[in-house]
């Protein structure tokens, strides 16, 4: 008796921690199986709960009270489990089934609670010889020994039942939480069986002495395992839900197992099909089936529907490996992807088609990587324009890097020019960007100019060559406009200062040379008594003799009217007198204009690099002033026909 109160605190403490339990599990209600486990909870904890109320129970009535939780255990519990463990593994249990299994739990209860009016249940009396309460009676009554005893072990075993059959059909990752999900049962269920045959002393229940025993090993597989978080798949039901078509045949070729993909395709039921064999089912239209289970290579066949299917055939060997083995005939529809195929074959055709016909090359290149690691990127294929604007065999751009092929399309530019571009190439393609520029095929005054365009494609590089001869020499047309003087062709001011610029900055420290300012001294009268047209002419003949008297590499220009300059670059003093004289001479000489003859004598200035200027405003402000004074000589000359002299600047 000192153990009575110890043991019923245990026991209730044991029943608020299953009905914490069960709330638990009632939160998460989204889970598969929570409910009726949860329920299940709730009723060991009530049957916990009146094990404690038994052991503290004075009076019949509080005695009472307290068994009742045994019968309400006994009567709902086995179908709680029954219903957790169907949709545990994944059979669940229509309302109307449910309905029918409580049917006699719910009269063992009304039974139980008006016992003592006919004692269906269980027969009186409710103590020993000693005066203390039976938890266990004397002998079970009809409702009990027929009823209500019968329909508990049953439900009970088909809920186990359902768990140990189903082991076989889940991935065996899953099989371990089954086993012990069913072991987990089996205390609870012996201590039952022992209650109920008389085992065990009759004064004391011990089913909730057990329960409590087991309550932290459920903690455990609830909460620690989240055993109802991952519920099992049956292999039934993934195969039964495959679409693609599966077929299990026998050693025999007969057919003993197919899906609902498979009956789709056949056009019968599983049940009709069962022991047929191949012969009957698929006839003798489809030999690519009996070609797979032959060779066991893969193979496709096309249906009446004109469907593609894709045949695979897989060995499976029976349990020991025995010598009977089977074999499953996977069908797998690749009608779209055969389609989506023959549509990308003619895309690319097409596209290759049209990549061949293109007037624009198109080179692609792809990163090869040699034995010592080193990446390059090589041509993988050109097009025949590309062949042609780089003046190639297509076949031989193949394997070239990227490094050839800009330099054969740049083989036109100085060899300073070319490689810049190189080097702005190769360094855009390692940096994954666009580089788009313009170079010159040849060096002749014919080549082609051509714009290369570089960008990824993928992993790739896409190079594209596009002809813009024409594009260039309208641009330079239009350069020539800016720069040149549209009546003599020589350069105008601007012309003149850009290229004198430019041809003195590049000259080194010690460089000569001369430039001469030209003034024609009579022009404006001749403009002004012969006409526009005369002196536009007699303009022309001058810039043509200057041309003539200058070497290729000096530049000549017409500042505007009838002034004239000309940068000689490379000569000393004494060359550049014997230039200026000659030129003199030159200019000097008649104009055969019409019927006209003209003679339009010149004021010459000189400037020398770098004695007098060492840039182009102190050489032209030098030699103006030079010719300034020329011009004044020559005005104050008598009418013998002498000609102006030459000016030096100062």
């Amino acid at each position: 008796m000192e153990m009575v109160l110890p043991l019923a605190i245990l026991l209730c403490f044991s029943a608020v921690c299953y009905m914490l339990l069960a709330a638990r599990l009632f939160a998460q209600k989204n889970e598969i199986g929570h409910l009726p486990i949860g329920l299940t909870f709730v009723v060991i904890g009530f049957w916990v709960l009146g094990g404690a109320i038994e052991l503290l129970a004075t009076t019949y009535d509080v005695f009472s009270i307290g068994r009742m939780g045994h019968f309400v255990g006994t009567a709902i519990l086995p179908v709680t489990l029954l219903l957790y463990f169907r949709q545990y593994t994944g059979r669940d249990i229509s309302r109307s089934m449910i309905m029918a299994l409580m049917i006699v739990p719910v009269f063992s209860i009304v039974v139980a609670l008006t016992n003592p009016l006919h004692e269906f249940m269980w027969y009186l009396p409710a103590k020993n010889v000693a005066g203390v309460f039976l938890t266990r009676p004397v002998a079970w009554g009809p409702w009990f020994l027929f009823l209500h005893a019968p329909h508990s072990y049953i439900v009970v075993g088909l809920g186990v039942m359902t768990l140990m059959m189903h082991s076989t059909a889940v991935a065996p990752a899953h099989r371990r939480r089954l086993f012990m999900l069913a072991g987990a049962t089996m205390a609870p269920i012996l201590a039952v069986v022992a209650y109920d045959f008389g085992i065990g002393p009759d004064t004391i229940s011990p089913l909730p002495m057990v329960l409590t025993a087991m309550l932290p090993i459920y903690a455990w597989l609830f909460i620690g395992e989240q055993i109802t978080q991952f519920s099992p798949l049956a292999y039934e039901t993934v195969f039964q839900n495959m679409q693609d078509p599966v077929v299990v045949v026998d050693e025999r070729k007969r057919i003993i197992g197919l899906n609902h993909g498979a009956e789709k395709l056949l056009n019968l039921n599983e049940t009709n099909a069962l022991r047929a064999s191949l012969e009957s089912v698929f006839g003798e239209e489809v030999p690519e089936v009996y070609a797979a289970l032959e060779t066991g290579e893969p193979q496709r066949m096309m249906t009446a529907t004109g469907r593609f299917l894709h045949v695979q055939v897989s060995q499976i060997k029976s349990a020991g490996d025995s010598e009977r083995a089977g074999r499953v005939l996977m069908f797998r529809d690749v009608s779209d992807v055969e389609k989506a195929e023959r549509e990308v074959r003619n895309s690319e055709l097409m596209l290759r088609t049209l990549v061949n016909h293109s007037v624009n090359g198109i080179v692609r290149l792809r990163w090869v990587t040699d034995d010592r690691g080193n990446k390059t990127l090589r041509c993988i294929f050109a097009n025949t324009a590309a062949g042609r604007f780089l003046h190639t065999d297509p076949e031989n751009m193949i394997d070239q890097t990227v490094d050839q092929l800009v330099r054969l399309a740049s083989s036109g530019m100085v060899a300073r020019d070319a490689d810049d571009v190189q080097q702005r190439f190769r360094s855009a393609t390692e940096r994954g960007e666009i580089i788009d520029t313009e170079v010159r095929a040849d060096g002749k005054d014919t080549g082609k100019w051509i714009r290369v365009i570089g960008e990824p494609v993928g992993d790739d590089v896409a190079i594209t060559f596009i002809d813009i001869t024409e594009k260039k020499a309208k641009e330079i047309q239009m350069e020539s406009f800016a720069w040149s003087d549209p009546l003599t062709g020589i350069l105008n001011r601007r012309g003149f200062e850009r290229d004198a610029s430019s041809l003195l900055s590049d000259s080194d420290d010690e460089a000569m040379g001369a430039l001469l300012f030209i003034d024609l001294n009579e022009f404006k009268q001749i403009n002004d008594r012969c006409g526009h047209l005369v002196g536009d002419q007699l303009l022309t003949i001058v810039a043509e003799r200057l041309r003539s008297g200058l070497r290729s590499c000096d530049i000549i220009g017409r500042l505007g009217g009838d002034e004239f300059v000309a940068l000689v670059p490379d000569v000393n003093e004494e060359i550049a007198e014997k230039l200026a004289h000659r030129l003199n001479r030159s200019l000097q000489a008649e104009y055969l204009i019409g019927e006209r003859k003209l003679t339009c004598p010149a004021s010459i200035g000189l400037a020398l690099y770098p004695e007098h200027a060492s840039t182009l405003t102190g050489l032209l402000r030098a030699a103006d002033q030079a010719m300034y004074r020329a011009k004044a000589r020559y005005r104050a000359l008598d009418e013998t026909g002498q000609t102006s002299p030459l000016e030096k600047a100062v």
